[in-house]
Formats: structure tokens, C-alpha cells, sequence
């Protein structure tokens, strides 16, 4: 069987920190994932505030302190999900005031169909990680497209190597959250209701994305033409523009596909950027086709 390489880059990152300043109306969920990265990684600040408040002590936070290394982000494609995965580390080492290490596993995780092969990558991906976090402060393993892994046992063409797959995948979340390792595991997925209940139960918490909202395009609007000039007019018109009812615009629509053309139009026109050219751009974009299974 080939050789399991997972991606690695360290953080603090310059580029990573542009990259989280950069997703914009998802601060929720920017938030709520650095908070739980640090109650997993830092757990001595959750003793600190413990102390403060509750010097006599907490039986609920004993019997409710969650030992799972599990994180898991699903919604829509284009939602922010995998850029904000991987630029998370960036913030969180800043906050804990340590080196952070992503991994990420490859996009053929899964191999090419050998007998155990699915079950062989995955334990020398988490045996791998665990390695590389032992050498740093603390270390995120990132796995997207997580439906590959964790489909559901229930569904009837779940194959035995799809199955053995996801035993060693649960067996493993499981090794993680017993042993001191500073590591924990982020699963993404556009298909949440796919993944198979044992999974589910194992995450310490569920981010959930969706596609931007009327105030959400606002605020992708409003800094995409920041110092263009736009008025609160411009940022509305844009809204509505934007709305579409049966399939709404992701973010990646919007900030990637819309900017880049709009950016194009004005540039071979020879006019400058501003809110009337991305008006124009819009009326020719159609939004991206949904995938998630609408579940989240």
C-alpha cells in the first residue's frame, strides 16, 4: 500500500490570519470553534474560571466535562467550512500563546479499494498525528469530505471495507480522547444526516453553516467595496439583488466567483470598481447548485 502523507503547516501564519479576518458573516461560528479548540487544548483556563466562581466546587462541570477530541463542521458547500478549519490555528495560537500544527489528511484517504486498505491509512493517519502533536504545543487533524469515512452502518449499500473503515475511525476518536495528546480531530461534511449516529455522538460539539443571509451579504458587500465609495443605498440594492429563493448564493459565490468577474468587468471596461459594476456582474451569476442535504 502507498505511503499516507498528510499536509502540515504551522501556525502562527501570516496568510492564515488574512485568510480568518477574511471569512466574514460567519462570526458565530468563528467564535464558538476557537472556544471549543481552547476548552480541548487549554483545559487549565476552564479550571481557572472553575476556581473563581466555584471554589467549593462543580459537581455538574466533573460529570459534564467533555473528553472528546471530536469537532465536527458541516453545512452547505461554499459555506466557509474547510477555509475556516484550516486558518483557526492561527488565532488559536495566539490566544494560547503556543506553536499550533494543522494536518490534514490527502484526498485519497480512502485508497484505491485494497482489502483494509481504508482501515491501514486511517489508523497511519492518526498514528501519524498523534507523532506530530507530541512534538508540538498542540496540533488540529483536519478530515474533509468526512461522509467518505463515517457513512451511516443503517445505509444498505455500506460496503464491509466502508464498514471496517468506520470502526477503526470510531476506535480511533475514541484512543484520542482517553490519551494525552494535545490534538484534536476536525471532521467536515456537506452531508451531516449521511454520518452514522456513533459519530455524531462522539462530537463535543456541531458547527453548523448555511448560506449567507440578507444581513450576511451585507456585510460581504460592504467589504468587498470597502474605500469604493458605496453608499448604505448600494449595500441594499446589492442585498436584494442577491436574494434568491429557490437556491441562495454561498459564500464562495459571492466573494470569490462575484468579485473576481466584477474586478474583470471593471478593469476591461476601464471604469473604476464599485457597486454598480458588481450589480451588473450579478445579473449574469447564477448560484453555485446546492449539495448539503439540507439537514443542518
Amino acid at each position: 500500500m502507498s505511503e499516507l502523507t498528510l499536509l502540515e503547516t504551522k501556525h502562527p501564519d501570516k496568510s492564515a490570519r488574512r485568510r480568518f479576518d477574511g471569512l466574514l458573516g460567519i462570526d458565530a461560528q468563528k467564535q464558538r470553534l476557537l472556544e471549543d479548540l481552547v476548552l480541548m487544548l487549554a483545559p487549565e483556563e476552564f479550571e481557572k474560571w472553575r476556581e473563581r466562581h466555584h471554589p467549593r466546587g462543580l459537581p455538574f462541570a466533573d460529570a459534564g466535562a467533555a473528553s472528546s477530541r471530536l469537532l465536527l463542521l458541516s453545512g452547505e458547500v461554499g459555506c466557509g467550512k474547510t477555509a475556516l478549519a484550516s486558518s483557526v490555528a492561527t488565532p488559536l495560537a495566539d490566544r494560547l500563546e503556543r506553536r499550533v500544527l494543522v494536518l490534514e489528511t490527502p484526498s485519497d484517504i480512502r485508497g484505491w479499494g485494497r482489502v483494509g486498505e481504508i482501515s491501514a491509512r486511517l489508523t497511519d493517519a492518526f498514528t501519524q498525528a498523534k507523532a506530530r502533536a507530541r512534538e508540538f504545543d498542540a496540533a488540529l487533524l483536519i478530515i474533509d469530505e468526512a461522509d467518505d469515512l463515517a457513512t451511516s452502518r443503517a445505509q444498505m449499500q455500506a460496503h464491509h471495507e466502508d464498514r471496517a473503515g468506520l470502526n477503526v475511525l470510531l476506535k480511533q476518536l475514541d484512543l484520542l480522547a482517553r490519551e494525552k495528546v494535545p490534538l484534536v480531530t476536525l471532521l467536515i461534511t456537506n452531508r451531516a444526516s449521511a454520518l452514522d449516529p456513533a459519530v455524531l455522538r462522539r462530537a463535543a460539539s456541531h458547527l453548523k453553516f448555511a448560506r449567507p443571509d440578507a444581513d450576511a451579504r451585507a456585510e460581504l458587500f460592504k467589504a468587498m467595496l470597502h474605500k469604493a465609495h458605496a453608499s448604505e443605498r448600494d449595500i441594499a440594492d446589492l442585498v436584494d439583488a442577491s436574494t434568491r429563493a429557490d437556491v441562495p448564493f454561498s459564500y464562495s459565490d459571492l466573494t470569490e466567483r462575484l468579485g473576481r468577474l466584477a474586478l474583470r468587468r471593471a478593469w476591461s471596461a476601464d471604469r473604476p470598481f464599485s457597486a454598480s459594476v458588481v450589480r451588473e456582474t450579478l445579473e449574469g451569476l447564477e448560484p453555485s447548485p446546492l449539495v448539503g442535504d439540507g439537514s443542518d
